[in-house]
């Protein structure tokens, strides 16, 4: 909730009209922090009505962390830091084709296992951003600086206005 009110105060610095829409600068922004105030409030009532309760992590005697354990750790450490290699990488190769290779690298990593979910799921949340960034709102995402990603992130917004 403080990450969503940090960002939503700083909203108040770009708060400027904008000709065809009606929200300002600022409605997509507050928007998404409202949304995100949403998720963590249900997120907190579902905590506190008993459903979200994890296992205990197995321990030792001795109180040190057991093998299953350390694996949980650097599963979190993953996903973690595969946000900021996402945000690394997406500028050199582009993101239309780091996003795809991200949503599928954090469903492995959330272990999900089944194929067909995996690429459901890639497809769906592609095709959405596809629509959404290049066919209504026209926004330029980055297309990637090292050569053969570009033309192909080029080409893959071409055929996303032109229609799929």
């Amino acid at each position: 909730m403080a990450i969503a009110g940090l960002a939503y105060s700083q909203t108040r610095f770009f708060d400027e009209d904008i000709a065809n829409f009606s929200f300002g600068a600022t409605g997509w922004p507050r928007a998404i922090c409202l949304l995100i105030a949403l998720g963590a409030t249900c997120q907190l009532v579902y905590k506190l009505a008993g459903r979200g309760e994890e296992a205990e992590e197995p321990s030792s005697a001795t109180g040190a962390a057991t093998q299953d354990g350390g694996h949980r750790l650097a599963q979190r450490a993953a996903i973690f830091v595969l946000p900021f290699v996402y945000l690394y990488v997406t500028p050199l190769i582009g993101f239309y084709v780091a996003t795809p290779v991200f949503i599928v690298a954090l469903l492995l990593l959330l272990e999900v296992r089944s194929p067909l979910v995996i690429a459901g799921v890639t497809g769906i949340v592609y095709i959405l951003i596809l629509l959404i960034f290049t066919r209504f709102f026209y926004v330029a995402l980055p297309n990637g600086r090292l050569d053969g990603f570009y033309e192909f992130n080029n080409a893959i917004i071409a055929i996303a206005r032109t229609g799929l």
